[in-house]
């Protein structure tokens, strides 16, 4: 490990890695490895595929071109000038969330649709709700754990491996429930609240929309009721609005087009 987070990846490792998630590369396609190091990756890849390393130490980039017989370019990743186009980006990046970012967003630039990146990484940087929703407005993201002790050790991650496809499908394998999180935590503090703790005897969504009714006189139309509980947010998922319209159906009167009351109002 050094200053920027790195943990060389063990040749072996890297072999097993390609094999399982790219073994269907072939000389059709063009490979970066844009951390290189002393270029496992680039030893990994199969001989008749295409492939370049960038390094931003012209040490390590050195013995990545002797041992893989590939050009190295000195460099870093997210901002040197690559005169190649990749269909995969392939590697182990710095364990710093900013440094992988810029990869992701150079590779997003780089690669064409379908195009995928496969990354060692910390499992810690998919903890949060908005980082892998917003990762998926361009990504599809699947994402496996490998063992740590396969590395140095010393490493004390809990580590995956993620590979991200260009795609705005919004498919995310090995995630679950990141989009409801990002859409509660999204929402005003005070149903937030309610989420969470609920109501005696009532579901977390129908305490929001009764409460979101009693702010409101106790009988509103759905599109006041939908701005009472979505506040200021902007969303592109509209999955809370069908739950808030079918709590309604369901445990309010229908007073009119669109409206419903709390039945004691109504």
């Amino acid at each position: 490990m050094n200053d920027l987070s790195q943990y060389p990846t063990p040749l072996w490792l890297a072999e097993a890695l390609v094999e399982r998630y790219f073994p269907n590369l072939s000389s059709r396609d063009a490979v970066i490895e844009p951390s290189c190091g002393t270029g496992p990756f680039l030893c990994a890849i199969p001989v008749h595929v295409p492939a370049i390393g960038v390094e931003i130490d012209p040490v390590p980039a050195a013995e990545a071109r002797r041992r893989s017989g590939r050009s190295v370019i000195v460099g870093d990743f997210r901002t040197v000038p690559i005169p190649f186009e990749p269909t995969v980006v392939l590697g182990n990046p710095p364990f710093q969330t900013t440094v992988i970012d810029g990869f992701m967003a150079r590779a997003h630039e780089m690669l064409p649709d379908d195009g995928q990146v496969g990354l060692v990484l910390p499992a810690y940087f998919f903890q949060t709700a908005s980082r892998v929703v917003s990762y998926s407005e361009r990504w599809c993201i699947r994402h496996d754990f490998i063992p740590r002790n396969g590395f140095h050790s010393r490493m004390r991650e809990a580590l995956v491996f993620a590979v991200f496809t260009k795609s705005r499908k919004r498919i995310l394998v090995g995630f679950a429930l990141y989009q409801e999180a990002f859409e509660i935590q999204s929402i005003d503090r005070r149903f937030r609240q309610l989420l969470t703790e609920g109501r005696p005897y009532r579901s977390a969504w129908r305490a929001v929309v009764e409460a979101a009714l009693e702010a409101l006189g106790g009988e509103a139309s759905l599109r006041d009721i939908y701005g009472l509980v979505s506040g200021k947010r902007p969303t592109t998922n509209p999955a809370w609005r069908e739950k808030v319209r079918q709590i309604a159906q369901i445990y309010f009167c229908r007073v009119g087009d669109g409206r419903y009351a709390i039945p004691a109002a109504a």
